[in-house]
């Protein structure tokens, strides 16, 4: 009984681990700077991103950048952690308000990291475009 004890939470601490790892490597990519091409392409200023402009975002993401091949490494789990956390925000927007505002620094964050996304690629297409051209 104490061995699966152990084992359950032993588990449960990996996930967890795993989880913040995953959520601090996305987190990093959401902080970084943007350039002006995110505001040439979007219309959307750095400073003045919400979790209203997920879709959007993303949307622009695909329209904009649409390679399969050029896919980044998180976007999938994102989307799916920015649509849990909305749910989660509805549930208890008027019940939990601490809980709420939480979850909308996330939703924020998650608009963040896919901005950071799309002006990383088309900071790529802007520089890949010069070669293609060359050749």
């Amino acid at each position: 009984m104490i061995a699966i004890c152990i084992l359950v939470l032993s588990v449960a601490a990996l996930i967890e681990f795993a989880v913040s790892q995953w959520r601090s490597m996305w987190l990093t990519v959401a902080s970084q700077p943007l350039s002006d091409c995110l505001v040439t392409a979007t219309g959307i200023s750095p400073d003045a991103i919400t979790a209203d402009h997920f879709e959007f975002l993303l949307h622009s993401n695909e329209q904009l950048c649409p390679s399969a091949k050029q896919g980044n490494r998180w976007l999938k789990e994102v989307k799916v952690y920015y649509r849990a956390v909305r749910a989660l925000n509805a549930l208890c927007e008027k019940s939990i308000p601490g809980l709420s505002s939480w979850a909308k620094n996330e939703l924020v964050s998650c608009s963040k990291f896919v901005a950071a996304v799309l002006d990383q690629r088309l900071n790529d297409n802007l520089a890949y475009a010069p070669e293609a051209a060359s050749n």
